[in-house]
């Protein structure tokens, strides 16, 4: 069997390695650590949910169970999971 993958790496698969199950988002991967570098907004901890097909289906899944996902502006993986109730603190334009 050959999978032709363009890294060689033996511990990912094209820059993700698996990552457990998140008990809300499921089976998730990371970047991999052996052949990227490591986020230096997130520092490594943003999550890639391996279930859904695309974002809007993430979304509408966590919105369901009334999450919304924060995503790291540097890598674009999920950091954390936040209510929809809860209204996030917003500093105003002036000061910050």
């Amino acid at each position: 069997m050959s999978f032709n993958l363009s890294d060689p790496c033996l511990w990912c698969i094209e820059g993700v390695a698996p990552d457990g199950v998140h008990d809300v988002l499921g089976p998730v991967y990371k970047l991999c650590r052996a052949c990227l570098k490591v986020c230096p907004t997130c520092e490594g901890e943003g999550l890639y949910p391996a279930a859904p097909t695309c974002l809007s289906c993430l979304l509408d899944r966590l919105a369901a169970l009334g999450l919304s996902p924060l995503f790291c502006l540097g890598c674009s993986g999920v950091i954390d999971l936040v209510d929809l109730d809860t209204k996030p603190e917003v500093t105003p334009h002036g000061r910050h």
